[in-house]
């Protein structure tokens, strides 16, 4: 699959913007658009990146940036109203494909109804994306973090490996028992390794793994010390926002009847009414110790989605209690090394989840769907293998020799079904290839594909 080049306008130089900007700016012609001036001063050091100051919702501020060549626009602000006027602005001055980043559901909602107007072409909810990859990762033990390719054929999860873990000390040839699962990279002190057979696996690795969904699934339970989630756990989610609403609406959907903590008593009624099986109790979880006296002593599973500083104080209190697993959203980037480091199993990143849901969207016409790991220092994409492809009739390890000692391929699908690479795997025009690969090689490599 070779990409085009594109013209691509951001507006918004949020976490989101930055990093959809940077991953991109070294295949497509990138222009970012932000009000402030050091914000566009700090991206356009880059010089690989075009900078514009001013509001995007002003079709001169948009003409300014090259709009009428422009290919995408992407509205990433912190405003959602401000991001449909932007698509809208777009659409009214020319016909660039359009996505929309927003947090209200309730828009979301609206703009399905509308069979997607509003001048948007793509609108990706942030608190559904983060609440689905939250359900996904808790549902499936010890994962980190869960992505599904190929219409869910195939399975991408990041493990952190303990002393106690079984496959900890085993080499990857040893540990690698499990036919439907690659052991596609391994991240160690921060730095991103991608294995051989004779690699160790030692305890505090982050281990990537791509497979079949039962595969991965059969991984976790044999690797993971958490227990599965069973449907008669209780579930304490502390915050009923729009994210903790949907959180448990998706545990309803599994089968679980979790309990949800608000304080705003109109928000508590709305609940009670929108939820089926979810208990809404009024209290306040931003009272520490008052919240974890009356609500975690008998809990199986913490989901915070307060605020950061709440997520943090409510999951170490948690763990002193007994509660055996804690999931929390952390929405500032420069303390999701704290909440990891201090052992907590899950910790939901939303704006990494919506930065590639926004790569995925702007690659769909290339057969690409792109997952950002590890915080953006690696990436996972779905290729559809086409005549032009480095890989169209090649074997894995005759393709390993062309490409980046960063570059995995973690399985093939074929006919709708997956197929484990080993090297003398022949790749065939028409497969759906899930590759994994550091991001500093992405855009190197992308256009070979």
């Amino acid at each position: 699959m070779r990409s085009k080049t594109m013209r691509i306008l951001i507006v918004g130089a949020g976490d989101v913007g930055t990093n959809i900007a940077h991953d991109l700016a070294d295949s497509h012609a990138v222009t970012v658009i932000d009000r402030d001036s050091e914000r566009i001063d700090a991206l356009t050091a880059d010089a690989a990146l075009a900078g514009v100051v001013g509001d995007g919702r002003s079709v001169g501020t948009l003409d300014e940036a090259g709009l009428s060549e422009a290919d995408i626009v992407v509205a990433s602000t912190d405003s959602d109203s401000a991001n449909v006027m932007v698509c809208n602005a777009a659409k009214e001055a020319t016909d660039p494909h359009t996505i929309a980043r927003v947090k209200d559901v309730g828009l979301y909602r609206a703009w399905q109804s509308f069979d997607k107007g509003l001048g948007v072409d793509a609108m990706l909810c942030i608190d559904l994306l983060a609440a689905r990859s939250l359900v996904r990762s808790v549902v499936l033990p010890g994962a980190k973090a869960v992505d599904t390719f190929a219409d869910g054929t195939a399975e991408v999860a990041e493990f952190d490996i303990g002393a106690e873990t079984p496959i900890s000390g085993q080499s990857v040839a040893e540990a690698d028992q499990y036919p439907s699962v690659t052991f596609a990279a391994i991240i160690r002190d921060g730095e991103l390794l991608i294995p051989n057979g004779e690699t160790v696996i030692k305890a505090d690795d982050c281990l990537v793994v791509i497979g079949s969904t039962h595969g991965v699934s059969r991984f976790a339970k044999d690797v993971s010390d958490r227990p599965t989630l069973q449907p008669d756990d209780d579930i304490v989610i502390a915050g009923g926002d729009s994210l903790g609403y949907n959180v448990a609406r998706l545990f309803e959907d599994r089968g679980f009847a979790p309990e949800v903590i608000e304080h705003d008593p109109e928000r508590v009624s709305r609940l009670a009414n929108q939820l089926g099986t979810s208990t809404v109790v009024e209290a306040d979880a931003t009272d520490v110790d008052g919240f974890a006296r009356d609500h975690l002593t008998e809990a199986d599973l913490l989901v915070g989605t307060v605020d950061d500083d709440t997520n943090y104080l409510l999951a170490k209190l948690a763990r002193e209690l007994g509660v055996e697993q804690t999931v929390e959203v952390v929405d500032n980037r420069d303390v999701i090394d704290l909440f990891e480091s201090t052992g907590l199993d899950v910790v939901v990143h939303p704006q990494d989840i919506v930065a590639g849901e926004i790569l995925q969207t702007i690659y769909e016409g290339g057969s690409e769907k792109v997952a950002v790991l590890e915080h953006d220092e690696a990436e996972v994409l779905e290729i559809e293998v086409d005549e032009e492809s480095l890989l169209a009739g090649s074997t894995i390890q005759g393709a390993d020799s062309e490409l980046p000692q960063e570059f995995v391929v973690g399985a093939v699908i074929r006919g709708g079904t997956l197929r484990t690479p080993r090297g003398g795997t022949v790749i065939q025009t028409g497969d759906r290839v899930i590759a994994f690969m550091d991001a500093a090689v992405a855009d190197e490599i992308s256009s070979q594909l």
